[in-house]
């Protein structure tokens, strides 16, 4: 079991303390690759999880079609505001490079 500490922006932690976030998306990053269920999370050194599940995808698009858009986005933007907003946060070559991967996880001393 490993600890990954993940930084996320404000409103994202208080939506995964909320229970409202419960799948976070990143471009996959060579050390993120060997995340696994059972490892934790520490996001923003303070709220705790744990991995439930881990999948790769190519594209942002493709995490988009096949994952709920409200467990990554809570206030539910369209599939093109969703899309944009990891444009923002990620440039397009490191999409392409590393690809991406969505982590579930759920919050440590939950049922």
């Amino acid at each position: 079991m490993k600890v990954y500490r993940l930084r996320v922006r404000d409103e994202y932690l208080d939506y995964i303390k909320s229970g409202e976030k419960r799948i976070e998306v990143r471009v996959a990053y060579p050390q993120l690759r060997n995340i696994k269920p059972g490892d934790k999370i520490l996001f923003n050194n303070e709220v705790p999880a744990v991995v439930t599940g881990v999948k790769r995808y190519e594209t942002f698009r493709q995490v988009l079609r096949e994952e709920q858009i409200k467990k990554i986005f809570p206030d539910e933007p369209s599939f093109e505001r969703a899309l944009k907003r990891f444009h923002n946060m990620y440039p397009k070559w490191k999409e392409n490079r590393y690809g991406v991967i969505a982590i579930r996880f759920k919050l440590i001393g939950e049922g």
